[in-house]
């Protein structure tokens, strides 16, 4: 893991997004990128050395000019307030909305890991377009970390994982970051796998999943299989009675296998106020 994205809106809840990544890049020995996603008149150099052109001059507004230089100004001073150590931040400003911006910056920058500061909540507007996490999942081919207020680093030794059965090995695939996290703060993972009883399904042995937990690399691991209607209620009331400070949830939408939703990991981040992990093997 040697990038990390941080989307920022200069707001203290995507603060936390770059907090969290912080800790991370400690112990990966990675790179972070904060970045602003807003459409903008300034030609995109801007973004890259601070320096200003415009596009067409007549469409560059001496307010927006403005805002957009106190936007440079804000990253960099938190750029230089979480530059501890050995970790290294740069900043940018992306002339793209979130979620098309989010897809190109991606791809052409080899993003190994998005986090993101998240409320947990949910506006009018949201409840159409979805939030920005919710986008991100959606577009993202690699894992969204997403964390709101009152995480604590020292339950990060303790990772819950919700699975789900996939096809082609996938479940080993999606598994691989979150053995890397495990490694980077010592952590136990239970993969937990919620099976509903009403359903016409086979019931699963836990060889499945110890199975591709050994594709996967997983060091100390244990799999835990639970029986229930509502798959994000057992996974956060297993959650809270392990103590786990992280939760990570492995899902393929494309093959049809939703039992997790985008909303399952807000949903998480919101009752629990744990920082989650979603893994879109969709994507990837």
């Amino acid at each position: 893991m040697k990038k990390i994205l941080v989307p920022t809106d200069l707001t203290p809840i995507a603060e936390l997004g770059l907090k969290l990544a912080v800790e991370i890049a400690k112990r990966a020995d990675a790179v972070i990128s904060l970045v602003h996603f807003t459409p903008h008149p300034v030609d995109e150099s801007f973004s890259a050395t601070g320096d200003v052109n415009y596009k067409v001059d007549e469409e560059a507004t001496l307010n927006t000019l403005r805002l957009l230089r106190a936007a440079k100004q804000r990253m960099e001073d938190l750029a230089s307030q979480y530059s501890v150590g050995n970790v290294m931040i740069g900043t940018s400003i992306v002339d793209n909305s979130f979620k098309a911006g989010l897809d190109e910056y991606i791809k052409n920058e080899n993003i190994d890991l998005i986090v993101m500061g998240t409320s947990g909540e949910e506006n009018i507007q949201e409840l159409f377009t979805g939030n920005h996490t919710e986008q991100a999942i959606m577009v993202s081919t690699c894992p969204v970390l997403s964390v709101r207020d009152g995480f604590r680093m020292e339950q990060f030794n303790n990772i819950v994982a919700a699975v789900d059965v996939i096809p082609g090995g996938e479940s080993a695939r999606g598994l691989e970051t979150l053995g890397l996290l495990a490694r980077y703060f010592d952590a136990h993972i239970h993969l937990v796998h919620v099976r509903d009883v009403a359903s016409d399904r086979e019931p699963i042995e836990q060889e499945y999943f110890k199975q591709a937990a050994k594709i996967a690399n997983l060091d100390n691991y244990s799999v835990t299989i639970l029986e229930g209607h509502d798959a994000a209620e057992r996974i956060i009331e297993f959650a809270r009675q392990v103590g786990a400070g992280l939760v990570a949830v492995l899902k393929n939408s494309g093959n049809g296998f939703h039992i997790f939703s985008n909303h399952f990991s807000d949903r998480v981040v919101k009752e629990m106020g744990r920082p989650v992990l979603t893994v879109n093997l969709h994507n990837t």
